[in-house]
């Protein structure tokens, strides 16, 4: 099933969506460990002499507003970045998990609001967790390769109708 994703304007399909979740949860990290390099350089500046006291010529306090300046615009636009892809990385898991797009979420919570019940099926969690990220161990998840096919096989596809758009 494609999932429709609102925050990059299009669907993520269903042969990819393991791929994208994995490039969020990936930048999510590397989002995570910007602002930890930022506060570390900010916290302990590599420019200070033992006792504390700023090294060099004239021109420090300058250099050191710059400096702060820097700092502060880039955890700044590490954490919205990173809170951007996170977002988008809870939207697309929970999509997997209630094996609904937002849009027929949507339809189904106005239906509920109509007194018109919607039956649907429920896997488990983690069954539809496995039909996207593959039969494997979960650590395999984690890695941009399909850790259940039998080694040799190569890449299995299933056959996706040839829709005309």
């Amino acid at each position: 099933m494609d999932h429709h994703c609102p925050w990059i304007n299009n669907c993520v399909g269903e042969l990819n969506q393991k791929y994208f979740i994995q490039f969020l949860f990936y930048t999510g990290l590397a989002s995570l460990y910007a602002v930890g390099l930022v506060l570390a350089a900010w916290l302990w500046p590599t420019g200070r002499s033992p006792a504390g006291t700023v090294t060099g010529a004239r021109g420090d306090v300058s250099n050191n507003r710059v400096q702060t300046a820097h700092c502060i615009v880039l955890l700044v636009e590490s954490v919205l970045f990173g809170a951007f892809v996170t977002v988008i990385f809870y939207d697309q898991v929970m999509s997997i998990i209630t094996d609904e797009t937002p849009l027929e979420q949507l339809r189904n919570r106005m239906l509920k609001e109509a007194k018109r019940e919607v039956a649907h099926t429920r896997k488990p969690k983690l069954a539809l967790l496995r039909e996207v990220f593959g039969r494997g161990f979960v650590i395999c998840w984690f890695f941009p390769w399909n850790c259940s096919a039998p080694a040799g096989t190569g890449p299995a596809y299933s056959y996706l109708p040839n829709y005309d758009v």
